[in-house]
Formats: structure tokens, sequence, C-alpha cells
């Protein structure tokens, strides 16, 4: 059977399936949230500046976190170290919903981006390394689960901005 008549089930085994799954779930959780800062900022009487260090505590956590996800998923595994990333995401998640001030939350943003760190990099990994398919298909697989997230949120994004009565034009665009 030639590889464009196989079915996605075909090319790929389960484990490498849900752990696409779980890819497009952080980034759809990722691009829901990012795009409504701003109006959760305004709602919290945050600056502009404020509201930025919601995005950077994020996103500098996330990078250093990435530079020792691999040892970390080389020392423990890369199950335990997904289980682990996504178990912190939730957890922050929660807690972000909880928050009462921009601090507690940039905190909790923080936290969010470790556990998104440990995910992100290790998903790849077990991507690449489990896809029957090679390693094309397999990074494929990984960016048509982001994109797909990507869109998705946007879509979800708005309508819950709008829903709120806010224009699309009050939120920024990231």
């Amino acid at each position: 059977m030639s590889t464009s008549t196989r079915t996605v089930t075909d090319r790929f085994s389960p484990a490498v399936l849900a752990t696409a799954f779980a890819t497009f779930v952080a980034f759809l959780g990722i691009g829901v949230v990012d795009p409504v800062l701003p109006i959760i900022g305004d709602k919290m009487g945050a600056s502009g500046a404020e509201v930025e260090l919601l995005f950077t505590t994020y996103l500098i956590v996330m990078a250093v976190a990435m530079l020792v996800s691999g040892v970390l998923s080389a020392r423990f595994g890369n199950k335990r170290v997904i289980i682990v990333g996504l178990a912190i995401v939730v957890v922050m998640a929660t807690l972000a919903g909880l928050s009462n001030s921009i601090t507690e939350l940039a905190i909790v943003r923080g936290g969010w981006g470790f556990g998104n760190a440990l995910f992100t990099s290790t998903a790849l990994a077990v991507i690449v390394g489990l896809a029957e398919g090679g390693t094309e298909e397999a990074i494929m697989l990984y960016e048509a689960a982001l994109a797909s997230a990507s869109r998705a949120a946007r879509f979800s994004a708005a309508i819950s901005v709008r829903s709120r009565g806010a224009t699309p034009s009050s939120v920024r665009r990231r």
C-alpha cells in the first residue's frame, strides 16, 4: 500500500496519535488564553506593561525550561516528562483562573510556561522517535497539530471575546 493511500491511523501508532492530540489540546489552551490576556488585564486594572509581563514571563520561563527538558526526558523518561508537563499546565491553568492580581497571574503564567516547555519539546521527540513513517511525516503531524490548534484557538477566542462584549480591535493580535 502506498503512503498516499494509507490513512493516518495506518501510518502512526496510537502512542504517536495520542501525543499529537495532546499537543493539539495544549496549544489550543495557549492560543485561547493569549488573545484574551489584555481583556483579563483590563478587568484587573493592569497597565499595558503589566499585561506584557504576562506574555513575557510565560515565554522567558518556557525558553529557559526548553534548555533542560531534554536532560529531564533522558533522566526520567519521555512519558513521565510529558505527563508531568501536562499536569503542571492543568494546575497552572486552574490557578490562573483563581488569581486575584497581576503579580499572581504572572507567577502562574511562568509555571504554565515551565509545564508547557516540558511537554512541547518532549512531545516532538516522542512523535519523531515513535513514528514509523519517517521523520518528515512525523514533523508534519506535529506541525499539523500546532497549526490546527492555533486556528481553532483563534476562532474560540474570537467567540469568547465577542460574547463578553469586547471588540476584536480591543484585543491585540499575537
